[in-house]
């Protein structure tokens, strides 16, 4: 942490403090020690984090501890930002906050969607905006398509993962539009300039459809060949439907917007509705129940979800050429 309180409950930043000086955390009270020196940027540290009964992030790396320095310094030319304010009614912590209304969480090490998802909750509980900036050098790209994995996906918010890069402070938004398999999207990347990170909005335009390419759909299928399961739903639905992947319908290859949002592959959910219509079985509540969401924080509802799946489908089953 960079700000402690002295002996006389005065804030203090760790680049301010003096060296045998007695220190405290802010949040739980118990002695901090100042680590200067060697270290590039001097911060304060508990001599046992679980000392701390309400300090709720990991031990910081010196990059992360560096980031936040300096975009806190950067920052403070704009706007009025706080670095490490303890927001007591959430218990949380971000690492900037800016004018009270923006958390700037910096998020270099990977940890678990259900913790990102409860961190955000926090702040929209305070009707705060939230920014999860990752690594820049860790967003993999292919041509038009960034790989995400379920980490990444989590931190997206109104659509957007956002990224810093770690050597410049340059803060990039990821728009994020349609799933084209095998974890990867296509995408919009925008910069945005620190002066203007509170008033950021997002400006995206997608296409209603995307449409996978034969490869990937052969790929997909190979994936789940290589799961080796016999209960596997997308292997199961083509045997019994007398499919391969040179035969499938060309509506299985359109994804809409919103399939995104699940974890079910473009073809396996859509395999789903096929099979079942085809034997006059299909159940809404059993496919409301097959169908499994991404752990991100500004998901659509459910149900409203899956209402939109079916409404494509229906759309995308009746246009088809392969349907009679």
């Amino acid at each position: 942490m960079y700000i402690a309180n002295d002996e006389q409950g005065t804030q203090i930043l760790a680049h301010n403090a003096v060296k045998n000086g007695r220190y405290y955390c802010p949040v739980c009270d118990t002695p901090v020690v100042l680590k200067a020196g060697s270290v590039k940027v001097p911060h304060f540290s508990h001599h046992h984090i679980l000392q701390c009964s309400r300090y709720l992030y990991k031990r910081e790396s010196l990059l992360h501890l560096k980031l936040k320095h300096d975009l806190y310094l950067e920052l403070n030319r704009f706007y009025v930002t706080a670095m490490e304010y303890y927001l007591e009614s959430i218990e949380q912590i971000p690492d900037l906050l800016i004018e009270q209304r923006l958390a700037l969480e910096i998020q270099l090490s990977r940890i678990s969607p259900e913790l990102i998802l409860s961190r955000t909750a926090g702040y929209y509980k305070l009707g705060m905006r939230v920014m999860w900036l990752l690594d820049e050098k860790e967003i993999k790209t292919e041509g038009l398509h960034v790989y995400l994995n379920h980490f990444q996906l989590s931190t997206m918010t109104n659509d957007i993962v956002y990224t810093v890069n770690t050597d410049t402070l340059n803060v990039s938004a990821w728009h994020i539009g349609h799933t084209a398999g095998l974890n990867r999207f296509t995408f919009k990347k925008e910069n945005i300039e620190l002066h203007e990170i509170l008033t950021y909005v997002k400006s995206d335009v997608w296409d209603e459809t995307y449409t996978l390419t034969r490869g990937t759909v052969k790929k997909i299928i190979q994936r789940e060949k290589a799961q080796k399961s016999v209960l596997n739903p997308t292997l199961t639905y083509m045997y019994q439907l007398g499919l391969t992947p040179d035969t499938l319908p060309a509506f299985l290859y359109i994804t809409s917007f919103e399939e995104r949002y699940i974890i079910n592959s473009p073809i396996e959910w859509k395999l789903y509705i096929y099979y079942h219509l085809s034997m006059g079985i299909f159940d809404r509540e059993k496919f409301f129940h097959f169908i499994k969401l991404r752990a991100i924080s500004d998901i659509p509802n459910k149900k409203t979800l899956v209402q939109s799946l079916l409404t494509f489908y229906l759309k995308v089953f009746r246009f088809s050429k392969d349907i009679a």
